[in-house]
């Protein structure tokens, strides 16, 4: 009688074993560079345009504004410019319209757009050519 409880350890055991083998390993690996990740964060939504989800508004935003519209501003400068590439940084997507978005959108208006249209705030236009390129 004492081999029951035994067998029922030892079967346990191998079944423990053998779920943690059906485990996919655990590796470290290096973070996927920003460029390669460009095409997963901002998509094209039929309805909106590109798209980079934090935000699916088109609402006006200039220095000293906050939110989710200013995070998909700064995620749309960052992934489909290359603002990036141009400065050597990436914008930091936290919803604060400050001096460095500022300086970001005064160079995608005046870049993609003219010089005319450079106001550094995001209106109907800009968020236009932010969503959809130049037209």
């Amino acid at each position: 009688m004492h081999s029951r409880p035994y067998t029922r350890s030892v079967a346990a055991g191998v079944v423990a074993a053998a779920a943690l083998a059906l485990l996919p390993a655990t590796t470290a690996t290096a973070a996927p560079a920003p460029v390669a990740a460009a095409a997963d964060t901002c998509r094209g939504v039929s309805t909106v345009g590109l798209y980079c989800g934090y935000s699916t508004s088109n609402a006006f935003a200039q220095r000293g504004s906050k939110g989710a519209n200013v995070k998909e501003i700064q995620a749309l400068i960052n992934e489909t410019t290359i603002w990036p590439k141009q400065t050597g940084k990436r914008l930091a997507v936290d919803g604060d319209f400050g001096p460095s978005t500022e300086s970001a959108v005064f160079w995608f208006q005046w870049y993609y757009g003219s010089e005319a249209l450079s106001d550094g705030m995001v209106g109907p236009k800009t968020w236009e050519m932010l969503r959809h390129g130049k037209r």
